[in-house]
């Protein structure tokens, strides 16, 4: 297993953030956050900055799975639907079909679904 630290998200610092509620929300110590981050003073943060989200490599995210068949939307279908009918997770759908357009879904579009 390997414990070397890697981004494992990027954080955009927006209106109110502070490194305590990023780090909170990430639940990590600010001292790690600033440290991976090279901030030297945490109340100079600037709207827009890009924040490296430390973890392990074993905290990425996984790699989409491959398709073990083809779902063609017909009318009435849903995400939630499609995957309670092929009993899989709904954010497993929607990471197996990057390019979709959840909120309009066209009858006659092949969606992968994983395995």
């Amino acid at each position: 297993m390997n414990t070397s630290l890697v981004c494992i998200d990027v954080y955009t610092v927006s209106e109110g953030d502070t490194l305590y509620t990023i780090a909170e929300k990430y639940d990590l110590p600010v001292s790690l956050l600033m440290r991976v981050n090279c901030i030297d003073n945490p109340y100079n943060l600037q709207i827009g900055t890009r924040l490296c989200i430390p973890g392990t490599e074993d905290q990425l995210p996984k790699p989409p799975q491959q398709c073990m068949m083809k779902h063609t939307v017909v009318a009435g279908d849903t995400l939630y639907l499609i995957a309670k009918k092929h009993s899989i997770r709904l954010d497993a759908l929607m990471r197996a079909n990057p390019t979709m357009d959840p909120y309009n879904l066209m009858i006659g579009t092949e969606l992968c679904i994983p395995g």
